[in-house]
């Protein structure tokens, strides 16, 4: 959507505003039903354009569709101006006027973000990444900013988080998939599929392994104030490619790795529930009992086997 005129080292970076990402903040900014609206939702898009395309440059993923800023029944309601960047989670892009000593972070942007980006729009064709903060106060003074030059390395240090609430909006990130596309339907026959609100993720927990590959699933059901979710493992699939196109062939070994273990954490990374892996006999899936929490919760779920640990961290 733009590109970067430079990439000096300097604290600030210009870039310029495309053509294309005009016509997208002018196309949601007619969708608004006032004036004052319009602007903050064309200032916005802009914004959020602006740096989707400096990160692009860098070879940094994004998903546009996975934003609230993108999603047009959340952009009429709210000031958003979030931008999902793969692998971490989501950055608020905000604009500036040129003449601008501070900006202003609405409260409803003070979390479920792992920075916040300040775009200062120039003209009608050229913007500067002025830089960055991890986190927010409401009137943000700009001699306070990270130098943007520093954001990939921040980044790659960064935590993502994957909010549920956004999955009752039908709202995904690009590595969680429909349980469908990663598990057979002897596996899905397993899952309990009481709710339509479920993602599966594939994880390689150790190349070296029979047992290398597995896939978390996630079933998540709404009850007023509270979320209920309930966690499986299962062995993963792989694709095969023949004549006819592409099928879809279960691991080697039919069963998950002997005494992998499953946790349940709380945000303060106390284990409160887990379950492991039976050796004989072997298990085909093992799943932590439902549990519910409260909206704004975070919790992490972790595998553990005897070479490695991977978390993922959710927030309600």
């Amino acid at each position: 959507m733009t590109f970067s005129k430079t990439l000096s080292d300097d604290a600030s970076v210009p870039v310029w505003v495309t053509q294309a990402a005009k016509q997208m903040a002018e196309q949601f900014a007619s969708q608004q039903p006032t004036p004052p609206k319009a602007e903050q939702v064309y200032q916005n898009t802009l914004a959020v354009c602006v740096v989707n395309g400096y990160l692009n440059l860098l070879g940094i993923k994004t998903d546009l569709a996975a934003c609230d800023s993108w999603n047009p029944a959340v952009r009429l309601m709210n000031n958003v101006a979030d931008l999902f960047i793969v692998g971490h989670g989501y950055m608020d892009c905000r604009p500036v006027p040129p003449d601008a000593e501070t900006c202003w972070i609405p409260l409803e942007a003070h979390s479920d973000r792992i920075g916040y980006i300040i775009v200062r729009l120039d003209t009608d064709q050229e913007a500067t990444l002025l830089g960055f903060v991890e986190q927010p106060v409401e009137y943000l003074p700009l001699r306070q900013l990270r130098p943007i030059t520093e954001l990939p390395e921040y980044l790659a240090q960064s935590t993502t988080v994957v909010n549920l609430r956004h999955w009752l909006e039908g709202l995904y990130q690009l590595d969680w998939q429909p349980p469908e596309k990663l598990l057979r339907p002897r596996q899905l026959a397993l899952s309990y599929m009481q709710t339509p609100v479920q993602r599966a993720k594939f994880i390689e927990l150790d190349p070296d392994s029979e047992y290398r590959n597995v896939v978390l699933l996630l079933s998540v059901t709404p009850h007023g104030e509270t979320l209920s979710v309930r966690v499986q493992l299962h062995p993963a699939i792989t694709a095969e490619q023949y004549a006819g196109g592409t099928r879809l062939v279960h691991a080697a070994a039919d069963c998950l790795m002997p005494n992998i273990k499953l946790a349940l954490q709380t945000g303060d990374n106390i284990a409160v529930k887990e379950v492991i892996s039976r050796t004989d006999p072997r298990d085909n899936c093992i799943q932590i009992p439902q549990f519910q929490g409260q909206w704004g919760e975070r919790f992490t779920i972790q595998i553990v086997t005897d070479k490695y640990a991977i978390n993922e961290h959710f927030q309600l």
